[in-house]
């Protein structure tokens, strides 16, 4: 077990950084492959150009660091709180989890 969570001892090792060529060629993808998941009945209803807005809108937000780090953040905290419910008084934004749109 140990070996196939820490081979060789090692727990985690970063491959080498991106060029700025495979950031962008990566980002290009991306875009491409976010319409491609988005229900065509959605699409439909909202309207093609209004959907392609929204899409565009939702990549660029995920590219924010910060953006990404806080819905990392709220995940964890929405995972504590299934397993943990008690701790729903504890922790910090529990009741935003918890409001319904």
């Amino acid at each position: 077990m140990r070996e196939i969570l820490w081979p060789g001892g090692v727990f985690f090792t970063s491959g080498p950084p991106l060029t700025a060529v495979q950031k962008s060629s990566l980002k290009d993808q991306a875009r491409k492959m976010l319409p491609q998941a988005f229900p065509d009945q959605l699409r439909m209803v909202l309207g093609q150009e209004f959907t392609e807005e929204g899409l565009d809108m939702l990549h660029e937000m995920l590219q924010n660091r910060i953006v990404v780090k806080s819905l990392g953040y709220m995940i964890i905290d929405m995972i504590w709180l299934e397993i943990f419910p008690e701790l729903s008084d504890t922790l910090s934004g529990a009741k935003a989890l918890d409001s319904d749109l």
